[in-house]
């Protein structure tokens, strides 16, 4: 930018120079504001913050009537007017506009150089030039400016993006061709048409700029539609890939977290390896949030298992990847998503399964994957076993490289692990930040808003909460709050046994009655919540006083319904999840299905917290 900025200045001064004593200075400043007045009509392109006008028109009439010197002027003041237009209240404001003006400058001076180099001479008002004459000269010209003028812009954004030059220039600006081609035109027709300027012929001219701005504006339109539907499109897969990780993640809670572990290792690891393509990095970050799909068809004894697998349950596990690929191959991606999940498995030597490929038959994200999988596996806890370091672990990839794993992917890993491992923790840190804000979530009275989303969708968040270290406490709490909206209740309780006395305790209760009901220690078996604990069977409108144990047996409460679904503690104990209302009936299946699915993500979530609250500690919230 530094060197744009010099190059322009030292061809600006030069300019001033050598106008300060020419004649055709008036004609320069006519073209100048006819380009300022142009570039008041700009197309923005799409997908990024850059904007173009056909006062590229009345530069290059410019070089063709007036020269080098004078073009550089007036394509450094539209760049400059349409800057200070446009990128107002930017931080790079100054910056940003001294670019675009040294750039237009250099733009333009450059191949109008070359023009005058190849034969090309300035039109005087008395010369009678037919534009074939000026035809190869300007193509040159045209051209040139095109590469120059798109090629600044794409490096410095390329730059700031840390992307590929070329992939932004294609991306984004090798089309723009069209409309500077279609500008030169304009241009030679106004500059051979100078002679002979009557009311026609500016009508003439006139009706082929409009026709040009019209046309590139309405292409720039189709472009920027077809981008939208494209973006739309890819939000609905990465929706898609989102809702089946979540899945997977909360069943397979003995390795909660590794997918997103895993997709920051691949990616990055792809990146270090030199891809750019874009479609492979995309595949890459799905493949890895998607390569344990198959574990949704896996028991989850097999799959929580707290020891090592035996053979058969080995073989079972290992059906995983060509369930996952299976279920994938339905989604038409538009990236290579199902190689990987099938053969993230295989081995360098050809020992892997299921397919025994070797060697560069193993897809390349597969072959990444397999490394980022096995690093993030041996550095996590396990219930037969602690983390290892990551000292130990990489140990063991190198190990295994060349007939496990790739040896360039386990020395490039080995390079960038350590900011990778970095860059989760930051995440990790703002993962610490969120569990504040939901704490006060659970426990802020303001938090119980009648425009919550979906129950379903915000339950399924339930064991990442727990993972992050909120309480069996905090989240009945917070399932208390999600539901209220959608499950009818005046009271409502969580209950857990107490192996000491035999009887279920509320460990939370909410809501109106919650004073009464924190007060009843129910038996089990006995009670409607305590035959839901100890049959595993839920209870849909029956009778609340039933629940009434101990000092509060004989209280009355204005109670006619209630509905109890059963749940798995973390220790493996069976609660249950009590709604009472005030109506009769109040509970229909719709409910019952909804109370189902929350006690099962708060089933997942108390597992996942790993503890259970003694029975005597009781919360209540009005």
């Amino acid at each position: 930018m530094v060197a744009v900025i010099g190059a322009g200045g030292l061809v600006l001064s030069n300019a001033a120079r050598v106008l300060m004593n020419a004649p055709e200075a008036g004609g320069g400043l006519v073209l100048a504001a006819l380009a300022v007045i142009t570039g008041s009509f700009m197309i923005k392109l799409p997908r990024i913050e850059t904007r173009f006008s056909l006062s590229d028109a009345l530069v290059f009439t410019s070089v063709l009537l007036l020269g080098p010197w004078y073009a550089a002027v007036v394509a450094a003041v539209d760049a400059i007017a349409a800057s200070l237009r446009f990128n107002k209240g930017d931080r790079l404001y100054l910056t940003r506009t001294l670019f675009n003006g040294a750039a237009a400058a250099v733009s333009i001076w450059v191949p109008a150089q070359l023009f005058l180099a190849v034969g090309g001479q300035p039109i005087t008002a008395a010369a009678d030039v037919p534009l074939s004459a000026i035809a190869l000269p300007l193509v040159l010209l045209v051209s040139v400016y095109s590469i120059l003028n798109t090629g600044a812009i794409a490096t410095v954004i390329a730059l700031s993006a840390r992307k590929p030059i070329s992939r932004v220039w294609r991306d984004n600006f090798a089309w723009l061709w069209v409309a500077h081609a279609w500008s030169g035109l304009v241009a030679g027709g106004i500059a051979v048409y100078v002679p002979h300027v009557n009311a026609t012929s500016l009508l003439v001219i006139l009706a082929v700029g409009g026709i040009g701005y019209a046309t590139v504006r309405l292409y720039v339109g189709k472009m920027e539609e077809s981008t939208s539907r494209l973006h739309k499109l890819n939000d609905l897969y990465l929706a898609t890939i989102r809702a089946l990780a979540l899945a997977i993640d909360a069943k397979d809670q003995v390795t909660h977290g590794h997918i997103r572990r895993a997709q920051v290792y691949a990616v990055g690891l792809a990146r270090a390896l030199g891809v750019t393509d874009e479609a492979t990095l995309k595949g890459i970050e799905a493949g890895a949030l998607l390569h344990d799909t198959g574990k949704i068809a896996v028991p989850e004894h097999i799959l929580n298992k707290p020891g090592k697998l035996d053979a058969h349950e080995y073989e079972r596990m290992k059906e995983h990847v060509t369930i996952g690929a299976d279920i994938l191959s339905g989604i038409d991606f538009p990236y290579p998503v199902v190689p990987l999940v099938r053969h993230h498995h295989e081995n360098w030597d050809g020992t892997g399964y299921p397919d025994g490929l070797k060697g560069e038959e193993i897809p390349l994200g597969a072959r990444i994957l397999s490394v980022v999988d096995c690093f993030d596996a041996l550095t996590s806890n396990r219930p037969y076993r602690r983390a290892m370091t990551v000292e130990a672990a990489i140990e063991i990839l190198r190990e295994r490289s060349g007939t496990m794993y790739d040896v360039h992917i386990v020395e490039t890993f080995i390079e960038v692990q350590p900011r990778l491992t970095a860059a989760l923790l930051a995440e990790a840190e703002s993962g610490e930040e969120a569990r504040t804000d939901i704490r006060a979530e659970a426990t802020s009275p303001g938090s119980l808003a009648d425009d919550r989303p979906d129950p379903i969708a915000v339950l399924a968040d339930l064991p990442r909460l727990a993972a992050l270290g909120l309480s069996p406490e905090e989240l009945a709490l917070l399932l208390m709050h999600r539901v209220q909206h959608a499950i009818p209740f005046a009271t409502a309780a969580m209950y857990l046994p107490d192996s000491s006395t035999d009887r279920l305790e509320p460990i939370h209760v909410t809501g109106r009655d919650a004073d009464v009901f924190r007060r009843s220690s129910i038996p089990v078996t006995e009670g409607l919540s305590g035959w839901v604990a100890a049959h595993g069977q839920i209870v849909t409108n029956g009778n609340p006083v039933l629940d009434l144990h101990g000092p509060v047996a004989s209280a009355r409460l204005p109670l006619s319904s209630a509905l109890v679904v059963p749940f798995t503690a973390g220790n493996g104990t069976q609660g249950a999840v009590a709604f009472y209302a005030d109506l009769p009936e109040a509970y229909t299946p719709d409910h019952a299905r909804l109370a189902v699915v929350a006690a099962g993500h708060l089933s997942r979530a108390m597992l996942a917290s790993g503890r259970r609250p003694p029975a005597s500690r009781r919360t209540t919230a009005a």
